[in-house]
């Protein structure tokens, strides 16, 4: 049986869609117009209302269809529409008007989100220049290339002329999805998808001996915090040990600068994602102070857009229908675009000096942290509804509204992340929008230490005993908000 349909938009679109619909062999069975415009001029067949009362004439046609046609200047409500059909649990197509097909401007699957918005800040962008400083006739490594930020940073060392671009990554769907991007984008570029586990420290330094990258980007880590509470020995392999195997692999075959991305989560941390991105920090640090390589971390707060954020997340629950959920109201993050993160990889790689003894800390002056109920309500209005958080009303009841509800923290989360330790000293360099700190050395054996306590074949099976050995590792561990 086709499906029946309500069909949405200004009347004259309405018009123009019912006589391309009446061309198909089997169309959908009209309904009834929803139309745009001055509520007063709906007064007649098949117009049965108005966008206004969409919640209600759902509830008595009962659509198993909405069609909805007008012009994409109208993009705002456009977006509240399909948000609110979503909610409702009818499926929508958009139908793009003639004038917009013959415009070039076609329909548009997925509800746009300027995250710039979001953060209430203007985008920052990358330094041609320092990038090409470091890019340029280099060999280039890159694990975790087929990740949010790894992906990023591979199209941007691609656009900068690389000698050779070697993209690591063990997630083959993800290695495949990235060489298939950059053959597109820069199909001169030799590049070479490398299906590999950091972790495996024998494979990899064989393919760093192979090729002798001369900048080694280390994007590849276990990020996702309660998980990484739940499978502490899996954070321990990937953020330590594999930070190790490439940095010892980086030392090995003479690269030139190796640059570790790490997080806001490693100070004072109150997680093993936290508290293991710390201890891959401590052991760059003391490798920097024996080896010809140049070594440096980046920290990151959290990164819009990326793979399992709470970007994501909210777009998934709109598409549910809603809520949108944040975990606590007090809840604070410092937040960057996925360029903004990739540029601060490269530009800090540029500014790295060979002579700190304990590697450099660098991070992008990101302003004040952000309130996540503040960030949520400007995702919900950006789709065209009106934010609405508990004890405010009746959400259900009422059109155009999206309920955001407090889901608690989960486990290791903390309420409010930090940039640097109180003992850590910030200076300026070159960048106006990157400071470094200067930290203090790692105790000599440190990386001896971790191999000793935290190693495959020396640590307990228990993960609670693994989580008691990372914190006596990491003093400074805090216990989390939940």
């Amino acid at each position: 049986m086709p499906p029946t349909a309500l069909l949405i938009g200004p009347p004259d679109a309405l018009a123009r869609l019912e006589r391309q619909l009446d061309l198909l062999a089997e169309r959908p069975i009209t309904i009834g117009w929803v139309v745009t415009g001055d509520p007063d001029d709906v007064i007649a067949a098949p117009v049965v209302g108005h966008v206004r009362e969409l919640e209600a004439l759902v509830a008595r046609r009962r659509p198993t269809l909405a069609l909805i046609s007008m012009p994409a200047v109208m993009s705002d409500l456009v977006r509240s529409l399909r948000t609110r059909l979503r909610r409702l649990q009818v499926p929508d197509r958009f139908m793009p008007t003639l004038e917009d097909q013959l415009a070039g401007i076609g329909p548009r699957a997925e509800i746009d989100i300027d995250l710039a918005s979001l953060l209430d800040r203007s985008a920052r962008v990358a330094d041609p220049a320092s990038v090409r400083s470091v890019v340029a006739n280099r060999r280039v490594l890159i694990t975790g290339a087929g990740g949010s930020i790894g992906s990023e940073l591979a199209r941007i060392v691609a656009d900068h002329g690389p000698e050779h671009l070697l993209l690591m990554d063990r997630s083959e769907n993800a290695l495949f999805e990235i060489d298939r991007q950059i053959a597109r984008r820069q199909p001169d570029v030799e590049r070479l998808p490398v299906l590999h586990d950091v972790v495996d420290a024998a494979g990899t330094l064989r393919h760093c001996e192979n090729h002798r990258p001369h900048l080694i980007i280390h994007a590849a880590a276990h990020k996702h915090v309660p998980m990484m509470e739940r499978h502490p020995a899996a954070a321990v392999d990937n953020n330590v040990f594999g930070t190790m195997a490439i940095a010892d692999a980086a030392d090995a075959v003479g690269a030139e600068r190796f640059v570790m991305i790490s997080t806001d989560k490693a100070v004072n941390p109150a997680s093993m994602m936290g508290a293991t991105k710390r201890l891959a920090e401590l052991y760059v640090q003391e490798l920097n102070q024996r080896s010809a390589t140049a070594c440096s971390m980046v920290r990151f707060g959290n990164v819009l857009g990326s793979t399992g954020s709470v970007m994501e997340i909210w777009r998934r629950q709109v598409a549910d229908g809603g809520p949108v959920t944040v975990t606590d109201p007090r809840m604070q993050r410092y937040f960057m675009t996925i360029p903004e993160a990739a540029a601060l990889v490269l530009e800090a790689a540029a500014l790295v000096d060979p002579a700190a003894p304990g590697g450099e800390v660098f991070l992008l002056d990101m302003g004040d942290p952000v309130a996540i109920i503040d960030m949520a309500r400007r995702f919900v209005r950006q789709l065209g509804l009106e934010p609405r958080l508990p004890g405010e009303g009746d959400a259900a009841a009422d059109a155009g509204v999206m309920r955001i509800v407090f889901s608690g923290t989960r486990p290791g989360e903390k309420l409010a992340e930090e940039l640097a330790f109180d003992v850590e000293c910030m200076q300026p360099t070159r960048h106006p929008e990157i400071n470094v700190w200067q930290v203090p050395t790692p105790p000599r054996g440190f990386g001896r230490r971790l191999r000793e306590t935290l190693g495959p074949g020396r640590r307990s099976a228990d993960p609670a005993a693994v989580i008691t050995a990372v914190r006596q590792l990491v003093p400074e561990m805090i216990r989390p908000a939940a």
